[in-house]
């Protein structure tokens, strides 16, 4: 089965060796053949970085041919040589990429999509009407020359490039960033991405090669004209075969593109007036009982050889992994903190947060002080979360401020608050599903306020992954654990971050007596060894007693009661609206006092 993973790299050569010397054979029309399959590669490769490492469906990748297409006609036209031409389709289109990248990455999902799709029929239009400069309905006609062999070699070498850019997209840092955003936006800001300049240097790299595919592909065929460039019949077609064998795998854009352009050219030759029923019904059928494209398909799974060519990216990077030397057990690798002093860490000045006509958080002003452990307490709707999610940037506050060992951050967006030393956990588990638990951990190591390499960063996130005891379950993908365990592993993410202050939010419901024992050592252990200032949102108070250096209850986003835990339990405003008349302060034999709710 080891011999099995050298057969894509194996064939790769070989076809690329057959390519080489194919346009040398002096048969034209395979050679043609053979350069739009090559043109439809670089397309439907440099669309899935934004697709399917990103999760982004930019539908109007093929608005980058054109423009690349017609500068580089223009100024060939003008009487520039090629290199030139060619350098100046790279160039306008980059620039014309950078500067859509500001209102398109404004939207997202189908907004995103449609919008993006809108572009096509906008520069056709405009191709149409700035006869000054693109000729219009006429179109360029660009100087005649046998160019095919050039042309093609040009194309193998730009197919080349575009596969080894990929490879090095899937292991590199940007890559990891990538992923991060296609599973969860917010959380990858909240562990230190930054995910602007990130979306826009990949819709930039994907324009690239898409503007080197229109050049390319305008030298060769001579002439160039609205339709041909901008048009909606030919610009969906790369990434249909890309859905095809399956974005986002290694070789899905690869194989999808030799088989549905083989099968194009078929269909054209073999069956006249119905090519193009057939090749949609192919697609219709292949998006019903196969979706996520045929190399996903269990029967494909099955045969060793294919299955070589399906491996999704935690496969490739477990198997990457598991040959690196890790680095597991002991200590963690975290800086040791200075807790001494009174000044506060993290203070919140008269903090508001409203959400149209409904007060969340109340002009709550609190200071808690470095090396501190506080319980965050208070019923269904107090505003507990919403206030972890003011403090670390998810929401704006409407009033008031928010400082960080004498910072304000009103001007840090969530990744400079993550690298500012702030890590957190949610409600609800929000892991990275599609990534692995050590990916998970290792992310934040990549994007912190001393960024390792991912080589660097995953070695190191084994320590995290044993201290959260999910050694069993290094090279797993996150949304194959349990909850308990994905709790853990936010918990492991978060620490992961080296914060200087860790807000936890409801980590221990649902564990067994055991496993919360187990969590209150390690909120406890990370305090007293590390000096890290913990937050802990919870329920379960006989946790809370054991830790826990002082309580704050809030009702109805109002900062109600603030100090030791015996005495919150015994406050009557505590009693009366979150424990009840029958509540009592807990003692240390009895069983755990539980309150359900969240916030």
């Amino acid at each position: 089965m080891k011999g099995l993973h050298r057969l894509p790299p194996l064939l790769g050569l070989g076809l690329v060796a057959a390519l080489l010397v194919l346009p040398f054979s002096g048969n034209a029309y395979l050679t043609t053949f053979a350069f739009t399959v090559l043109i439809a590669y670089i397309l439907g490769q440099s669309w899935d970085w934004v697709a399917g490492e990103m999760g982004y469906v930019n539908l109007g990748h093929y608005a980058f041919y054109g423009i690349g297409a017609y500068a580089f006609a223009i100024v060939l036209v003008g009487g520039s040589p090629f290199w030139l031409a060619f350098v100046a389709a790279l160039g306008v289109t980059a620039v014309a990429a950078r500067l859509l990248a500001v209102p398109l990455f404004r939207l997202h999902g189908d907004y995103f999509a449609f919008a993006s799709l809108a572009l096509l029929p906008l520069l056709e239009v405009l191709a149409y009407n700035l006869t000054p400069i693109t000729r219009g309905a006429d179109g360029i006609v660009l100087p005649v020359a046998q160019v095919l062999q050039p042309a093609y070699l040009i194309a193998l070498a730009v197919c080349v490039v575009t596969f080894v850019v990929t490879l090095r997209i899937h292991g590199a840092r940007f890559g990891y960033a990538l992923k991060s955003i296609r599973n969860d936006e917010q959380v990858a800001e909240t562990v230190g991405v930054r995910i602007a300049p990130v979306k826009r240097r990949v819709l930039v790299l994907s324009s690239l090669f898409g503007a080197a595919a229109g050049a390319l592909q305008a030298w060769q065929m001579s002439y160039i004209d609205p339709a041909t460039v901008f048009g909606l019949n030919v610009a969906l077609a790369p990434i249909a075969m890309v859905l095809f064998a399956g974005s986002g795998l290694r070789y899905g854009p690869l194989i999808g593109v030799l088989l549905l352009a083989s099968m194009q050219q078929w269909l054209l030759v073999s069956v006249k007036g119905f090519q193009a029923t057939l090749y949609g019904a192919t697609l219709l059928l292949i998006g019903r009982f196969m979706p996520g494209g045929f190399l996903r398909a269990k029967w494909v799974r099955r045969v060793p050889g294919l299955a070589e060519f399906g491996r999704e990216h935690h496969e490739h990077a477990t198997a990457s992994a598991m040959q690196a030397p890790g680095q597991a057990g002991g200590e963690l690798p975290l800086p040791t903190l200075q807790v001494a002093g009174e000044r506060p860490l993290i203070e919140l000045q008269g903090v508001r947060m409203q959400f149209g006509g409904n007060v969340a958080v109340n002009d709550v002003s609190l200071s808690i002080r470095a090396g501190e452990i506080v319980g965050l307490i208070g019923p269904n709707g107090s505003g507990k979360t919403t206030l972890f999610n003011c403090i670390s940037r998810v929401y704006t506050p409407t009033a008031g401020r928010v400082l960080f060992d004498g910072q304000d951050l009103a001007d840090l967006g969530r990744d400079g608050i993550a690298r500012l030393g702030v890590g957190r956990t949610y409600q609800i588990p929000r892991p990275f599903s599609d990534l692995t638990v050590q990916e998970n951990i290792a992310i934040p190591l990549m994007f912190g306020a001393n960024p390792l390499s991912p080589r660097d960063a995953l070695r190191e996130a084994r320590a995290f992954v044993d201290y959260a005891e999910l050694g069993p379950r290094l090279y797993d993908r996150a949304d194959a654990l349990s909850v308990q365990e994905k709790k853990a592993l936010e918990f492991a993410r978060a620490l992961a971050c080296r914060p200087r202050l860790l807000l936890v939010d409801e980590v221990a419901s649902g564990l067994t007596p055991a496993e919360v024992r187990r969590f209150v050592e390690h909120i406890r252990h990370v305090r007293d060894r590390y000096g890290i200032t913990v937050i802990w949102v919870e329920h379960i108070f006989s946790a809370l007693e054991q830790v826990v250096d002082r309580v704050i209850a809030l009702e109805q986003g109002v900062l109600i009661a603030d100090g030791p835990l015996d005495a919150v339990v015994r406050n009557e405003r505590v009693l009366a609206t979150y424990l009840g008349a029958a509540a009592t302060a807990p003692q240390a034999s009895a069983p755990p006092l539980l309150i359900r709710g969240v916030a």
